[in-house]
């Protein structure tokens, strides 16, 4: 049986949050016209345990340098590398030097349940040392010479281990590839793993803000900006010149997040960079840090703070005049071009005031209008489920995993109609986040602005502590498997744009399911279909007919 949300009633009239009237409701919706109903997604985090694997060099995604002795898996001592501007390691420590740590060594493929390409890998590099090599890698002495290396790869769940052991201090071992060896003679080309680019070809945008490590970021000076030299993307992020390549390779619309202790300069140059590579027919999606109004993020407290230093009453005042003064950069940058530029406020889907009080530019006193801003659009992540996961419905979901396949008929009725799930939402999941959805485009059409979705999709993952049980762990990952959930995505697409949404743009692309989340249309670059997947791309076939 397929669980469908019920028609849209008259409670989508009702508004929750206040909402400061600046002007009178426009009207004409902004979100209406056909050519705004746009697909994209969210990138996954690049990591050694990714399932994205979007790089064809692994050792981009390889997990940072950990130190090691002949006895321990870590000495933690990474504070006491010697390390060059890129990440590469100069030197070891000797003796008298008073550190635990005699070597260092990096992991790539670490626990990819279902597997990772294997066979022969070349490992290139400069310098002199020795590197060795463990886990699903075994080195083929005879073929190997230096600088090049020849290993053998059967993969399972342990990786890669490279290992360094040795190091001449005056040429160190620096620029390490892991390439399969069918790429040997093409990677400096070809970059991207051409399973990734065709299973994310069809959007429209990618939003890059777990690919530039927004969330908790500590960068925000253009000197410390990853490079094309940086060991790997993934510690502090993939640089601008990869993002802005694989946009234009891909024909897609780039969504850059600006990291929220970016300085004036960083924001120039990176929006300067974009402008000298970026195909001219692109546009570009411009966003002030990540859901600075979320407190589990370290963004949310320093904003907080740099409001209560200058004398600002609300932290929504300083983001909303810091979002306004980088929206202004970049269509500075941009010039006669400005108009490729769609600069967002961002907001709250469970609290509409948030956005309102954003746009009133309370800060100023004289506040010139959105435009003269930069301010094209606002944003919202109208996720649904997100109850399912919180303590006070652990009891009731655990009795639910007992329960076979009512278990999950009992997910898909909550979602869809509500009633399953005591003090769940009236209506249902779905119906709630149409709610908040009709609130933020109410609000858009009075402001005369674009609504865009940042994030979204179904949110079914435990929270606090409910993370911790596996039966409810192995419940969501079930739901999102199900037939149902790809019924449930189209339908809730469909609404978004019922609703007057523009731009919406999934959460994520390719991830594997656990206890944090099933948040991957798909759950590896190696899988070409799942019911999330499949309804995504028919919307996206769907949009581009019309």
């Amino acid at each position: 049986m397929c669980f469908l949300a019920p028609a849209l009633s008259s409670r989508l009239d009702f508004i929750q949050n206040a909402i400061v009237q600046k002007t009178a409701p426009k009207t004409i919706a902004p979100n209406q016209n056909q050519s705004d109903r746009l697909l994209g997604t969210n990138l996954s985090q690049v990591a050694d345990w990714s399932t994205q694997m979007p790089f064809i060099d692994a050792f981009k995604s390889s997990r940072s340098w950990i130190t090691q002795d002949r006895q321990t898996w870590s000495t933690e001592e990474a504070d006491k590398l010697d390390l060059d501007e890129n990440g590469w390691v100069k030197s070891l420590p000797s003796a008298e030097d008073g550190d635990r740590y005699t070597s260092v060594g990096t992991l790539m493929f670490r626990e990819i349940p279902n597997g990772y390409p294997g066979g022969k890998y070349i490992v290139l590099y400069d310098g002199e040392g020795t590197i060795e090599y463990d886990f699903d890698a075994k080195k083929d002495e005879a073929a190997s010479r230096a600088g090049r290396d020849v290993i053998n790869v059967t993969p399972s769940e342990a990786g890669i281990w490279l290992k360094i052991t040795r190091i001449d201090p005056n040429n160190y071992l620096r620029n390490i590839r892991v390439i399969p060896a069918a790429f040997e003679t093409s990677y400096q080309k070809q970059i991207f793993n051409p399973d990734f680019i065709e299973r994310v070809k069809d959007f429209k945008v990618f939003r890059f803000m777990e690919w530039m490590d927004i969330n908790n970021s500590d960068g925000g000076q253009w000197r410390d900006r990853p490079t094309l030299e940086s060991a790997r993307y993934s510690k502090d992020g993939v640089p601008v010149e990869i993002m802005v390549e694989l946009a234009n390779r891909t024909n897609i619309d780039p969504w850059f997040c600006m990291p929220h202790m970016a300085t004036d300069e960083y924001i120039a140059k990176f929006a300067q960079y974009v402008k000298d590579h970026l195909e001219a027919e692109r546009k570009v999606y411009v966003e002030y840090s990540n859901e600075v109004w979320n407190a589990m993020f370290e963004q949310h407290g320093w904003v907080a703070q740099q409001a209560k230093t200058q004398g600002i009453e609300q932290w929504i005042d300083w983001y909303s005049q810091r979002t306004t003064e980088i929206m202004q950069i970049w269509d500075r940058v941009f010039g006669e071009d400005k108009d490729r530029i769609v600069g967002v406020m961002a907001g709250q889907s469970a609290n509409a005031w948030l956005l309102s009080r954003a746009l009133s530019y309370e800060w100023s006193d004289n506040p010139l209008s959105h435009q003269e801003y930069g301010i094209d659009a606002i944003t919202i992540a109208p996720y649904f489920g997100y109850y399912f996961g919180l303590p006070e419905h652990q009891a009731q979901i655990e009795a639910w995993t007992a329960q076979g396949d009512r278990g999950l008929d009992l997910i898909f009725e909550e979602i869809s109609q509500g009633g399953a799930l005591d003090n769940g939402a009236q209506n249902g999941a779905l119906q709630q986040a149409y709610e908040q959805i009709k609130t933020h485009t109410d609000l858009a059409q009075q402001e005369n602005l674009q609504l865009l979705a940042y994030e979204g999709g179904q949110h079914l993952a435990g929270v606090g502590s409910v993370a911790n049980s596996d039966r409810i762990t192995k419940l969501f990952i079930g739901a999102n498997r199900d037939s149902r959930m790809g019924d449930i995505y189209r339908d809730y697409i469909q609404t978004w744009f019922e609703l007057g949404g523009g731009l919406f743009v999934n959460y994520n692309d390719i991830a594997q399911p656990s206890r944090w989340g099933s948040w991957g249309l798909l759950e590896s670059v190696e899988q070409k279909s799942s019911p999330k997947y499949d309804a995504v791309l028919e919307a996206l076939k769907h949009l581009s007919s019309n």
